[in-house]
């Protein structure tokens, strides 16, 4: 757990933003460039919520409290943001929760829609000053509305927490002027301090939870029926680690393990289990496998996928949303790690496999970090350095 208020702590996250704008003391065209990027984004996003507020300014009722929750990034953030948002659930119990994410499909899997809960039609920006509290949800947590007078009214156990939120929110302000360019950053400082990434989220918002929380997701969830798709139990679960929506150039990404490997690892699987059906699951981006028994690349709407791993022995896969959704699952992971940093993203309950052949380059470089190697190498040397022989043997003395 980090210590945030330590002067230790307070000058590394200093050392940050002056690395950051280090190249601007120099340079009035850097200046130039940040002044422009928030003028633009004030403007932007100014507009974006006046429109928002002109044609779709929700009707909501005046004796409950209304919250939104913008919940950024693909399943596996949404798997990740949940802890929290339960954690905020449970401060607020009564309250009507509106979720707006960039990835519907994905919320749907933890949001059972009821009267206390809503998920909001996909491309439709919410208008935020309609609500009583409004926050973002990434590496950070950043609150961008509250109508004070009627938390007060309607929640003044949660005034409090509320105030020291905000007041830890500005002491970071900034890293949350501007949360798209800056979570980075905030991302190399958990990583440098070996904690969860679920650490900032759980200091800004000043909610109380385990960064290493699991659960169970909602029955109506997890029983959803999938008989279409002939599973025969036992089988295990197998994904390439590339998200459905991955598409940086067609590239492979580095935290992806080498087909000939995955293979191979699958013929020997068979060997000595060959009562255990293999199921390959992933969007169509993924390379299909040899030695499966079912392939349902492209095949399974996102709602289905907690069904499908929930009923596996086991689930083996790269670092990624799949795995994050374990965290809600029955089901173990037996997770290879490549760039990603196992101190930011491994979840205890698994199996976490890491060879430290090099360092963890996520979030350096923007997007290019998934695709190409800053050393210089065709492949993640991590990610290489797990062989077939070891894979199996965890998996093995898993299913011992």
């Amino acid at each position: 757990m980090i210590d945030w208020n330590s002067n230790q702590t307070r000058l590394a996250l200093k050392e940050i933003e002056s690395y950051i704008q280090i190249y601007g003391r120099g340079s009035r065209l850097v200046r130039l460039a940040y002044a422009y990027r928030r003028f633009r984004n004030f403007v932007y996003y100014g507009l974006q919520q006046r429109w928002a507020g002109f044609w779709h300014r929700p009707q909501l009722a005046k004796d409950k409290l209304h919250v939104l929750l913008h919940l950024r990034g693909g399943l596996g953030d949404c798997a990740s943001h949940w802890v929290a948002v339960r954690a905020l659930r449970r401060q607020l119990p009564h309250a009507v929760f509106h979720y707006f994410t960039d990835s519907p499909q994905a919320a749907r899997l933890f949001v059972v829609p009821d009267a206390l809960s809503h998920i909001l039609p996909a491309g439709q920006v919410p208008y935020r000053r309609a609500y009583d509290l409004a926050c973002e949800l990434c590496i950070s947590w950043k609150t961008v509305h509250v109508n004070q007078a009627r938390i007060e009214q309607l929640a003044p156990q949660f005034r409090p927490l509320l105030q020291t939120s905000l007041a830890r929110q500005r002491a970071l302000g900034f890293f949350l002027q501007d949360n798209y360019l800056l979570d980075d950053a905030l991302g190399r400082f958990l990583y440098h301090r070996g904690a969860k990434w679920l650490e900032a989220q759980r200091y800004l918002s000043a909610l109380d939870f385990d960064v290493n929380e699991t659960g169970s997701l909602p029955p109506e969830i997890l029983q959803r029926d999938i008989a279409r798709l002939g599973l025969k139990p036992p089988y295990i679960t197998v994904h390439s680690g590339i998200n459905a929506a991955f598409n940086i150039g067609m590239k492979t990404p580095l935290k992806c393990w080498p087909t000939e490997r995955w293979e191979e690892f699958l013929r020997l699987f068979k060997q000595k289990y060959p009562h255990i059906q293999i199921v390959q699951v992933g969007g169509k981006n993924s390379p299909r496998f040899a030695n499966t028994d079912v392939c349902l690349l492209g095949e399974t709407s996102v709602e289905e996928l907690p069904a499908i791993l929930a009923g596996a022995r086991l689930h083996i896969d790269g670092e990624s949303g799949l795995v994050q959704l374990t965290r809600w699952l029955p089901t173990k992971a037996v997770v290879l790690f490549a760039n990603t940093a196992p101190s930011l993203f491994a979840l205890s309950k698994n199996i976490n496999l890491s060879a430290q052949a090099c360092g963890h380059c996520m979030w350096l470089e923007g997007p290019s970090w998934h695709t190409d190697c800053l050393l210089g190498y065709p492949a993640c040397a991590n990610m290489q350095a797990h062989s077939v022989d070891k894979v199996l043997e965890a998996v093995v003395k898993e299913l011992a």
